[in-house]
């Protein structure tokens, strides 16, 4: 008997379990197309969301606030919308239908006109320093938006400045020119005469939400491994065929990884059927040389399997494998940036993440997926570092197997 024996019998028993099969394979899919289908993105390659909701209420009603939400819906990241009346527009924000209100006041076409190109360039008593109140306009947000709120508001004012600052440069002989070439361009772009090509949203570069979506989720379900792996192991002591397979002519060694490997290629081809999936479905990209993510996944698997080689020679109930396991699937993900990018983390969070294999199996990701040009030190960097984890805990491991086994 040998290691590739034992290989042989576990992927059997592994191919019968269909629980550890649905926890491995179907499950990732099942919940990354629910991502997908959340964000609009599920079977399609093209841009479909709406991006910022906004509702609009015109106290105004002049050529001037109508010229200003005809320029707001022209844009591409948001989507605004009329309401007739307060009350309306606030019904509209209460069911989340929007993200934001902006009010139009009644001295809103009157305060347009009496801006000057100054005010515009003026940091310290113009537009940009008063704020909206200096055209009569106001925002109201949802309680809970906090800065992303307050994020919105500035866009939204920087798009009014556009708009009021080619009206104030007519008023000026200086400017005047300017404001005419302004219009000219415009008309130059919206002519359907016009030999130039048009760049359309459908050729432009699209940047998918899968880009991190798919390598944190790959990560987070690559480590569900251990909770399986743990449970095998169980069952073997229980059946008493560990004990048997430690009495036959082979070594300790030999014994671990045949019974590791199974689970090992089991989660290298979990990570590579979500990736193929993110391409298919999501039209997600592969970076400038895909190439580079057959290391990042053979490592970020072989991590995965040396801890859950790890935990199955801690625990000796199945209700431990429930709570251990779990509870650190769930710690190591969320520290590492599996549920929330790591580049929106703090600071001290981010060192904290770097010691979970997680986050360097994210960084590779990262930098092989998001980067035009791969940083091959960065990844092979990242790599080492998992293949040292991964020898830790194999090592690690395999000394606690055999004391268990002499004793």
């Amino acid at each position: 008997m040998s290691a590739w024996h034992i290989t042989l019998k576990d992927l059997q028993l592994l191919m019968q379990d269909r629980r550890a099969l649905v926890l491995l394979l179907v499950l990732p899919l099942l919940f990354i197309s629910i991502v997908g289908m959340s964000t609009g993105q599920f079977l399609t390659r093209e841009k479909e969301s709406e991006g910022f909701k906004i509702v609009v209420v015109d106290q105004n009603d002049s050529e001037t606030s109508r010229s200003l939400i005809s320029e707001l819906q022209q844009q591409s990241e948001l989507s605004a919308v009329t309401a007739a009346s307060m009350d309306a527009a606030f019904d509209v924000l209460r069911r989340g239908d929007a993200s934001l209100i902006l009010i139009i006041g009644s001295q809103f076409e009157t305060r347009v006109d009496d801006v000057r190109v100054s005010d515009i360039f003026n940091t310290k008593d113009g537009l940009t320093a008063t704020g909206p109140s200096a055209l009569d306009l106001s925002f109201e947000t949802r309680f809970n938006s906090g800065g992303i709120g307050r994020l919105l508001e500035a866009v939204l004012f920087s798009q009014v400045i556009k708009f009021v600052a080619p009206i104030a440069a007519k008023k000026n002989p200086l400017t005047r020119a300017w404001a005419r070439s302004h219009d000219d361009d415009e008309d130059v772009i919206q002519s359907p005469s016009t030999s130039t090509p048009a760049v359309t949203e459908e050729h432009a570069p699209q940047y998918s939400v899968y880009l991190w979506v798919v390598p944190g989720f790959t990560v987070m379900f690559a480590f569900f491994v251990i909770s399986v792996m743990a449970r095998s192991f169980i069952i073997e002591r229980d059946q008493g065929t560990l004990r048997r397979l430690l009495m036959a002519p082979i070594g300790s060694l030999s014994v671990l990884l045949g019974k590791t490997i199974p689970f090992y290629l089991t989660s290298v081809i979990q990570c590579s059927l979500l990736f193929v999936c993110g391409r298919l479905l999501f039209g997600m990209p592969w970076g400038s040389q895909p190439i580079y993510l057959i290391p990042v996944i053979l490592c970020t698997s072989a991590a995965a399997t040396s801890l859950g080689l790890l935990l199955a020679t801690m625990v000796h109930t199945d209700q431990q494998v429930s709570s251990y396991g779990t509870t650190l699937i769930l710690v190591l993900s969320s520290i590492s940036g599996c549920f929330f990018p790591r580049e929106l983390f703090p600071p001290m969070m981010k060192q904290i993440s770097l010691f979970t294999p997680h986050a360097w199996s994210l960084k590779a990701f990262d930098a092989v997926l998001s980067q035009p040009i791969v940083d091959a030190r960065l990844v092979a960097g990242c790599c080492a570092m998992l293949l040292a984890f991964a020898i830790t805990c194999f090592t690690t491991g395999w000394w606690r197997f055999r004391c268990a086994a002499r004793a």
